[in-house]
């Protein structure tokens, strides 16, 4: 296992490509295989990332880690040509455990992965004034689960959200870290039927703070989130589940840089509430060995009128392929993801015809013990 975890660290450090996102979705390489539809089947240690009511089913410690590969190419088209987001797309890890007593009713689970990055420069596009902007929270939970029968559990979490910024706008720059923001979040996982299972997630959203080194001062809302999920078991070796999301990013008005009661850096947001439809299909070829297959529709959170490139979010279409089986005495997961956004035409300080793609390759190893 710590030569998992260095491996992990090596690998976000070392992969980078042109462009950058914000919500991390894909945690793990079974769920990015469902195109993010698991919910409510949640089968593995990561569930304290997709479903912590999951942990209840996983008797004993299993432990799951993994990381991913991303490449990404979006631009902007303006009068004077195409010009290309310059920033860097982030590439990470994560890793999850959870223990489940098989005397007992109660279970618990911790993980660690990214949750929302930013990494993008405009300045070819709209110059200086664009700036640049790099943004990361990472994410750590833990979770206590209580099965109240043999097919219905409920959890409930914490959340510990780490935060560094770097942001800069002509001569202004700004530099902080945010490390004591907190959240919760409550999950259910119910098996009323021995082919049917259904999920919920609800999680809340947390103001973040961050001090920069220079007196000033950048505080934002990160939205609340709530998941429901339906999956359904065919012949034995199928499995159906649709997941539905809603992200309230209404809630993010700004992320502008203040000081001493003037803002330096102006990053005004007009984002909409989102809802994001996944479908995932799971077919087990025999014991412990899957391929997946996933489809997810995301509505982009930017609307038209007043766009922020900072934020650069399009409504999009998500492809996944992926597949899992046992190796050397350890479960190896690998998913690959298509991500086509939808071009979008802007209006105000950054207007323009906005062009985006994404792939991503995700890795995961896990055991059980």
């Amino acid at each position: 296992m710590k030569r998992i975890v260095i491996f992990i660290a090596a690998f976000s450090y070392a992969v980078c490509a042109h462009a950058g996102g914000f919500e991390q979705v894909n945690l793990s390489a079974a769920g990015a295989g469902v195109a993010n539809a698991f919910a409510a089947t949640a089968n593995d240690a990561s569930a304290v990332a997709y479903n912590p009511a999951g942990i209840a089913w996983l008797p004993g410690v299993s432990v799951s880690a993994g990381g991913s590969i991303n490449f990404r190419n979006s631009s902007v088209k303006i009068p004077g040509g195409i010009a290309p987001n310059k920033g860097t797309e982030p590439s990470d890890g994560y890793l999850y455990a959870t223990w489940a007593p098989r005397d007992s009713r109660f279970a618990g689970g911790i993980g660690f992965s990214p949750l929302y990055v930013i990494d993008n420069n405009w300045q070819d596009a709209f110059g200086t004034a664009s700036g640049l902007s790099k943004l990361s929270v990472y994410r750590t939970t833990a979770d206590l689960v209580y099965a109240i029968n043999s097919d219905l559990a409920v959890g409930m979490g914490g959340d510990w959200y780490v935060t560094h910024a770097n942001l800069t706008q002509g001569l202004n720059s700004f530099q902080g870290n945010d490390l004591g923001s907190f959240g919760g979040h409550a999950s259910l996982m119910w098996k009323p039927l021995p082919t049917w299972s259904l999920g919920a997630v609800v999680r809340s959203g947390t103001n973040i703070s961050i001090s920069g080194k220079a007196n000033d001062n950048m505080s934002f809302k990160l939205p609340d989130q709530v998941t429901l999920a339906l999956a359904h078991d065919f012949a034995q070796v199928w499995r159906l589940e649709t997941d539905v999301k809603w992200t309230r990013w209404s809630a993010l008005k700004n992320m502008n840089v203040i000081k001493a009661g003037v803002v330096t850096q102006p990053n005004n947001m007009n984002l909409r509430d989102t809802l994001t439809a996944m479908l995932g299909l799971t077919w087990t070829w025999r014991m412990g060995t899957q391929v997946r297959i996933g489809y997810a529709y995301e509505q982009g959170a930017n609307r038209s009128r007043n766009f922020n490139p900072m934020i650069a979010g399009q409504d999009a279409q998500r492809v996944s392929l992926g597949g899992g089986g046992n190796l050397f005495g350890i479960h190896a997961d690998l998913a690959y993801q298509y991500v086509f956004y939808s071009n979008k035409t802007a209006t105000g300080p950054y207007a323009g015809n906005y062009r985006d793609r994404q792939q991503s390759v995700m890795f995961t190893v896990s055991n059980q013990f």
